[in-house]
């Protein structure tokens, strides 16, 4: 599997692996499982601390535990670090907030040479100070950090900044946000420097000092009030996970034929929801093996979510078209349409391979018959199968009762084109196959072990 970078680049990624630390190679892999099991299992998609935090957890403890370690820090009400992009601009908002508030001289200097700007604070609240400090005093903040959240994490954002004194700022000659962040790196690799000796400065006993350093309670108003601004002033993010080929259990006694070419498995890839990206195919259902029926199909696949149908379009004697749709819940013969807006129909043919998701009606027009058939996702009758629908009565794919003959309309939720070809409404069907998705992580299959790991006992 390739790590996801959760916002931090590959590039970066690829530096913390390869050149920071660097991490053996049985380390990268562990680093990838605990990265994969975020992104699937919990959800987070965006949050560019969590590779360094990964890391340093993973030269103490096991991938399970580390894994554990990051699931409560980002459950935890103590805010340990952004976990979307919103949250993210908002944090680096806050902190050019008590930057100014501590000290107007410090803002001004870090604010002409961009090192407020969100981009410029990759040092913090991307890498988690890793190119600001020494590893040893990494370590020993991460056990100040684990206890105390965002508190500890602003509070060394902010005094580190400080060891410049305001009588030095006007002599600096400073062209980017980098050249700044040099010159605290000459502060804090000084021999001198240690993290014990500057706990005093992060926190101070008594005095004016010590109110300047926000608390919990003034860093969650800050960071709620300042969401508002993230939301108008956040770029798009682009993942930058590089696409691959889904994978596919290969076995002699289920072959896969219809997505074993790369471009099926590309598309597939594309198109999945995020949380199921980097899974693996795995056939549960052919027609050349367990029988061309309707009631075959619901026996092999009824115990599964999450799985995708590839069926094989005869067009003529010279033309095969692959087309198919991902059903986000078991196939069960239902009295009515069930399913959700995951469901999505798509044709994976290389001349014009196309995925047609599912949308809602925003016209704000109360039809409740139109409603209704949007929203015909999955529809499994002891006849047909089949999914999308339209006012005629016809579907975005349907499959009869033999699979022997199958047919393809416009749908109103799906607004798919024909699957098979303009024009081309009614197919003969060839080979038809369903797969359920393994996740890579552990190689489980999806829907059917909520853990990624047992942890029972921690």
């Amino acid at each position: 599997a390739i790590a996801p970078d959760l916002g931090l680049t590959q590039q970066a990624l690829n530096q913390l692996i390869h050149h920071d630390y660097p991490v053996p190679e049985k380390g990268a892999k562990q680093l990838t499982l605990v990265l994969c099991a975020v992104q699937q299992v919990v959800g987070i998609e965006f949050s560019p601390l969590i590779p360094d935090i990964a890391t340093l957890l993973l030269t103490h403890m096991p991938a399970s535990y580390a894994y554990a370690t990051i699931r409560e820090m980002i459950n935890d009400t103590s805010q340990y670090m952004p976990v979307s992009q919103k949250e993210y601009y908002s944090w680096c908002k806050t902190y050019e907030f008590y930057v100014k508030k501590q000290s107007l001289a410090h803002y001004n200097v870090m604010e002409r040479c961009g090192a407020l700007n969100p981009e410029g604070l990759d040092p913090i609240f991307k890498r988690f100070f890793t190119s600001l400090l020494g590893r040893k005093d990494v370590l020993h903040f991460m056990d100040i950090y684990l206890v105390e959240g965002c508190k500890a994490f602003f509070r060394l954002a902010l005094s580190l900044i400080k060891l410049i004194p305001k009588s030095q700022l006007k002599s600096l000659k400073l062209t980017d946000s980098e050249s700044f962040w040099n010159e605290i790196r000459k502060k804090t690799f000084h021999p001198d420097f240690t993290l014990e000796k500057h706990l005093s400065s992060m926190y101070p006993k008594v005095g004016k000092i010590a109110k300047r350093y926000p608390n919990r309670r003034m860093l969650r108003r800050a960071l709620k009030y300042h969401e508002q601004w993230a939301a108008e002033n956040m770029p798009i993010y682009v993942d930058e996970t590089p696409p691959k080929p889904m994978g596919y259990i290969q076995s002699d006694d289920t072959p896969v034929t219809l997505a074993k070419p790369t471009i099926v498995r590309s598309c597939l890839a594309k198109w999945l929801p995020m949380s199921l990206k980097t899974t693996k195919l795995d056939l549960i259902y052919s027609t050349e093996i367990h029988g061309r029926s309707l009631a075959a199909f619901y026996n092999q696949c009824n115990r599964y979510k999450n799985t995708i149908v590839l069926v094989e379009a005869i067009v003529d004697s010279n033309k095969t078209v692959t087309i198919g749709m991902f059903a986000s819940h078991a196939w069960n013969i239902n009295p009515s349409s069930y399913g959700d807006g995951e469901c999505f129909l798509f044709r994976a043919s290389p001349e014009d391979p196309k995925c047609f998701n599912w949308t809602p009606d925003f016209s704000g027009i109360d039809d409740f018959e139109s409603q209704a058939i949007r929203e015909q996702f999955m529809v499994a009758k002891s006849d047909f199968l089949a999914m999308g629908a339209n006012a005629a009565g016809t579907n975005g794919i349907r499959l009869d009762q033999d699979f022997i003959h199958g047919s393809t309309s416009k749908s109103i939720g799906f607004d798919n084109d024909e699957l098979v070809g303009p024009g081309i409404e009614v197919f003969d069907v060839g080979l038809v196959e369903a797969y359920r998705l393994i996740r890579e992580v552990d190689g489980n299959a999806v829907g059917e072990e909520e853990k990624v790991w047992d942890l029972t006992g921690l």
